[in-house]
């Protein structure tokens, strides 16, 4: 059938035309052309289908998730023969330890090791790959605790919770930002992963004071340290407060977090001495200008005096210019 336009020009429109991508007078050309030729007509319906598409996505999918399949099977053998090699030593440890007539002490000890070590082997290559992060870390943690409490009642202590306190402090401020990030919470808690780790680091905190001071079991501990610990705490709560809850301009924040942390070095001596009631500890108050004696007491206050004054120098300064980068923003959004 003759047709007004080219077929080849025409054909070379359709994919714009379906996409509907191309000028309104092409789609006219297009359509006015398709009305006469059963050919072009045919192309269009062809490029219409969708059916070959979902086909290749189909397939594409299956080869994937049979790669993942295969290579998690692969994976899981490994892990499978990680753990047999793991084995070895536990059987050699305990034949020994049978065979020269001792109670199986020391074995438990070797196979708390072993645990730690499969923990970060072997656990990695077991588990479903979107629980990788979290099994690693939960099964390190305990396997960890278990060899220091398997530790202790070999050697007869009552050190356990002396170490086991602090090794999960020390694991918190590491990975529990991380923990609280994965993990799914409610709601009402979503928004408040900081505030959670900030509270359960200071629990952490202040349960090493408390096992410390369980084990020293000394009248005056309690004092002493809750008091220091307790003040020393008051920097970073107060540092975090300003940062994630102040509504103002990041650079008045950097102020107030500047005149903060100067505040805080140049009075916890004082802190310490009140707590101690050594009266011979140095503080800001003995601070001479005209005395910089390296035997003397003043040396240092007149350095906490020093970073007292510039800390609330530089922060106010900058306070200042906070506050002048946030009018002019608003009066740019106004």
């Amino acid at each position: 059938m003759n047709t007004k336009y080219n077929c080849e020009v025409v054909q070379d429109l359709l994919p714009l035309y379906q996409d509907n991508v191309c000028s309104p007078s092409s789609r006219n050309v297009v359509e006015e052309h398709l009305s006469e030729c059963t050919d072009c007509r045919n192309i269009a319906q062809k490029l219409n289908n969708t059916f070959i598409d979902e086909q290749l996505i189909q397939e594409k999918n299956h080869v994937l998730e049979s790669h993942y399949k295969k290579e998690k099977r692969k994976t899981y053998t490994v892990g499978l023969c990680f753990a047999g090699i793991f084995m070895i030593p536990v059987i050699v440890c305990l034949i020994c330890n049978i065979a020269i007539g001792h109670a199986l002490d020391w074995f438990f000890i070797v196979l708390a090791s072993l645990l730690v070590a499969a923990s970060l082997i072997i656990v990695p290559l077991v588990v479903p790959k979107n629980h990788i992060a979290l099994s690693t870390l939960g099964s390190f943690t305990v396997s960890l605790l278990l060899l220091l409490m398997v530790t202790c009642i070999y050697t007869h202590g009552n050190w356990f919770f002396l170490a086991a306190v602090p090794v999960i402090l020390g694991l918190s401020i590491i990975f529990m930002p991380y923990v609280v990030y994965k993990i799914p919470l409610p709601a009402l808690l979503s928004h408040q992963k900081g505030l959670l780790v900030m509270i359960w680091d200071t629990l952490w905190l202040f349960a090493v004071i408390a096992v410390c001071g369980f084990h020293v079991n000394s009248p005056s501990y309690w004092r002493i340290s809750m008091t220091i610990t307790s003040f020393c705490a008051l920097l970073p709560w107060a540092l975090f407060i300003v940062i994630r809850y102040f509504k103002m301009h990041p650079v008045i924040k950097t102020g107030l977090s500047v005149i903060l942390c100067g505040t805080f070095w140049a009075f916890v001596n004082d802190v310490i001495r009140l707590t101690l009631r050594d009266w011979n500890h140095e503080s800001i108050w003995d601070a001479d200008f005209s005395i910089w004696n390296f035997s003397s007491k003043a040396l240092n206050a007149n350095i906490y005096l020093i970073i007292l004054i510039l800390s609330v120098t530089i922060g106010i300064v900058l306070i200042g210019i906070g506050i002048r980068l946030q009018q002019k923003e608003k009066e740019m959004e106004g």
